[in-house]
């Protein structure tokens, strides 16, 4: 095997890896926010996901990144300004 083909397939590997990852970091969001949902109105102020998922090692930036990918593949939503609900 030559380098080059070695290196592109190290690339692969890599961006396998970091999407691995994410989708990883996106489920233990879900995992916070489900968690913090278990109230009777299945109700969360965003901002308490936020301090949660950041005491657990997110940065605010993924915490945001996360949360608005699961609002667009419609698994949460955003009920009123600053609270977030399952759908």
């Amino acid at each position: 095997m030559d380098f080059k083909k070695l290196m592109e397939y190290q690339s692969m590997l890599q961006k396998r890896l970091r999407k691995e990852q994410q989708v990883d970091k996106k489920i233990e969001l879900l995992s916070i926010v489900n968690h913090l949902t278990s109230g009777p109105r299945n109700i969360v102020q965003k901002e308490q996901v936020i301090v949660e998922a950041t005491s657990r090692g997110f940065t605010a930036d993924e915490v945001d990144i996360y949360l608005d990918r699961l609002i667009k593949e419609n698994i949460i939503y955003e009920s009123s300004p600053g609270y977030l609900k399952k759908k």
